[in-house]
C-alpha cells in the first residue's frame, strides 16, 4: 500500500491580469461593447486614466510544471522569495482554487490555515468558528467537545470565546486559528506563515505544537521565510522560484540552496547551525560538547525563554530531565535552561550576552555560557566564571 498523502503532476495555474470579473452577464457584454468602441469600461474599478482605457489583459503563471510527492508523515518546508508561488499552491491544495492545468490528488482530511482567521465566520462566536470547522472537517459534535478545552487554553482566550470573531484583534484570531488547526487532528496540516503574526512567546509556543503534531506522524506543509524553523522542523523542503521548483530535497539542502540564492551579505547568522557558517560550527561543536559529557537532558536550539525581565533569546539550551518535568508546571519565567549558550556574533554583542546570562541565571539557570569569535567558551555562574575552549578551526576543546 502506497503512503504517498499527496501527489501533484504537471500542476501550473495561470491568472488573467487586467480582467476584472463581473457579477452578471450584461456587465460582461456592456465591458466587451465599451472596449470594442475605445470607451471606459462602465464597470471597471481600475483602469489607465491616462487613455481612459482598461489595461491589455494578459497571461500571468503563477505556477507552472509543478511535480511533487509528499510521503505520510512527511513534514516540507517550502521557501521562497515573495510572489514565488507558494500561497497559490497552498490554495490549490486547500481546494479554495483549482488548477488551470494538472492534477492534484490528496488522500486524509485537511486542515489549513492559511492567513489570519481564514475559514472563519466573522459575525459568529468563537466558540461558533470551532464547532464550525470542526464539522467541516468531518468530526462530529462530541469529538469537537473532547477537543474544545484544550484549543481555548492553547488560545488563551477563554472570556472572549462568546464575542464574535469580528471584534478580536489580529493577534486574538491568529491565536484561535492556529489552535483550532492544530488540534482538530487532522491528517494533512497545510500552514502558510502562521509565525508572521503573534509576540515571541506565542510564536515558541506553535513551533512547539507543531514539533508535537510532527510526531504524531501527521504530514505537515509549511510555507516560510525562515530557514531556521524549516531546518528545525521539517523532514524535506522545497525552494520555488517564479513559479517553479528550483531545489527539491532534504531540508538542509533546501535551506542551503534558499540561501545561496538570496546572496545575502552576511549568511554566517543568518541560518546558525549551517555548516558553512563560522557561527553553525560554533553551535555544532557546543551541541556536541553537551549530548558527550551531559547526556541525561534535552537540546533546545534558538530557543526564545520568558524572564522576568522580558524575552532572552539564546542560540542552545541544555536542559536536565528532572527540569523538564518542573517547567511543564511552574510558571513560565522559571523556565530557562540548567545551561544556557550565547554566541557573540554580528547580531549579538559581548554586552548583550552578558545581560542575558544575567537575567538568565536570576531565572533559574545554573551556568550561563558565552562563545566568543575566537572559539574562547566562557562559563558563568552565579559564584563566578570560569574559562573553556572548544574545537573550531585547529582550536582543541579543553575544560
Amino acid at each position: 500500500m502506497s503512503d504517498i498523502v499527496i501527489k501533484i503532476e504537471n500542476l501550473a495555474k495561470k491568472y488573467r491580469l487586467g480582467v476584472i470579473n463581473r457579477q452578471m452577464l450584461v456587465d460582461q457584454i456592456e465591458s466587451w461593447v465599451a472596449r470594442k468602441l475605445g470607451r471606459p469600461d462602465p464597470h471597471a474599478s481600475i483602469f489607465d486614466h491616462q487613455t481612459d482605457r482598461m489595461p491589455t489583459p494578459y497571461d500571468f503563471w503563477a505556477l507552472q510544471d509543478i511535480n511533487l510527492e509528499i510521503q505520510r508523515g512527511d513534514v516540507v518546508g517550502i521557501m521562497g522569495r515573495n510572489g514565488s508561488g507558494k500561497s497559490t499552491l497552498l490554495k490549490i491544495l486547500s481546494r479554495i482554487t483549482a488548477p488551470t492545468e494538472g492534477r492534484v490528488s490528496i488522500k486524509g482530511r485537511i486542515a489549513s490555515l492559511l492567513e489570519v482567521g481564514t475559514g472563519f465566520n466573522y459575525d459568529m462566536t468563537g466558540r461558533e468558528n470551532v464547532y464550525l470547522n470542526g464539522s467541516i472537517l468531518g468530526l462530529k459534535q462530541r469529538e469537537i467537545d473532547e477537543r474544545y478545552e484544550r484549543i481555548v487554553a492553547f488560545a488563551e482566550i477563554p472570556d472572549f470565546m462568546d464575542t464574535p470573531v469580528k471584534r478580536y484583534s489580529s493577534g486574538m484570531r491568529v491565536r484561535l486559528a492556529f489552535a483550532v488547526a492544530a488540534h482538530l487532528e487532522p491528517e494533512i496540516l497545510i500552514l502558510d506563515e502562521v509565525l508572521a503574526v503573534g509576540d515571541a512567546k506565542f510564536q515558541e509556543k506553535c513551533l512547539n505544537r507543531i514539533s508535537e503534531i510532527r510526531d504524531s506522524g501527521v504530514t505537515v506543509i509549511f510555507v516560510s521565510h525562515s530557514a531556521q524553523s524549516v531546518l528545525e522542523l521539517c523532514t524535506h523542503g522545497v525552494v520555488l522560484s517564479e513559479g517553479r521548483i528550483v531545489s527539491c530535497g532534504t531540508a538542509k539542502e533546501a535551506t542551503d540552496f534558499y540561501l545561496e540564492s538570496l546572496h545575502l551579505t552576511h549568511l554566517d547568522d543568518v541560518l546558525p547551525g549551517i555548516a558553512e557558517s563560522h557561527v553553525g560550527l560554533q553551535v555544532g561543536k557546543v551541541a556536541q560538547l553537551l549530548t558527550q559529557h551531559l547526556p541525561q537532558g534535552h537540546l533546545t536550539f534558538n530557543a526564545a525563554i520568558e524572564t522576568t525581565d522580558g524575552i532572552r533569546t539564546i542560540d542552545i539550551g541544555w536542559i536536565s530531565e528532572s527540569r523538564m518535568k518542573t517547567m511543564r508546571t511552574e510558571p513560565t519565567w522559571s523556565a530557562a535552561p540548567d545551561i544556557s549558550v550565547s554566541i557573540v556574533s554580528r547580531k549579538r554583542s559581548l554586552q548583550e550576552a552578558e545581560n542575558d546570562n544575567h537575567f538568565l541565571l536570576k531565572s533559574g539557570a545554573k551556568e550561563a555560557w558565552i562563545v566568543m569569535p575566537n572559539g574562547t567558551l566562557e562559563r558563568r555562574t552565579e559564584n563566578g566564571r570560569g574559562r573553556m575552549e572548544i574545537n573550531i578551526g585547529e582550536k582543541s576543546l579543553c575544560f
